[in-house]
């Protein structure tokens, strides 16, 4: 059996925390909006511990997505990396699409979603419990 603990999102918050999950998708419309909008809902929200650290998943997947990204484009001046540089690319970017999407729809069924890797960076799961 697992140790890990299923955190429940109540009601009233499932609207909040998909639309939190789903703000890092914002850079997308408004340059720099991924890391923007979840800044600013962590701000407005620093009441809701459950909120307050999806708010800081968010920013942090976007702010890795912007790291790794210069990181790369800085191997585009060797020839040789330029293939690699292209999947690795490709590859962060399916996920900080998918993954917002992802936790959007489990926090939209009342599941508390943590992010892959990112998600241990941040805060352990709120204490929420179902």
């Amino acid at each position: 059996m697992s140790d890990s603990v299923v955190t429940a999102i109540p009601a009233e918050d499932r609207t909040v925390a998909a639309l939190t999950h789903l703000s890092g998708l914002a850079g997308y419309v408004i340059p720099v909006g991924g890391a923007i909008v979840p800044a600013i809902i962590w701000m407005v929200r620093s009441d809701s511990p459950l909120i307050r650290t999806i708010a800081k998943q968010a920013l942090w997947l976007n702010l890795m997505f912007y790291v790794l990204f210069g990181a790369a484009a800085v191997l585009l001046l060797t020839v040789i990396l330029i293939p690699f540089v292209f999947v690795f690319w490709s590859v962060i970017g399916i996920a900080v699409i998918a993954l917002p999407i992802v936790g959007a729809l489990k926090a939209n069924q009342g599941t508390y979603y943590r992010y892959p890797v990112v998600g241990l960076t941040v805060t352990q799961s709120p204490s929420v419990r179902a």
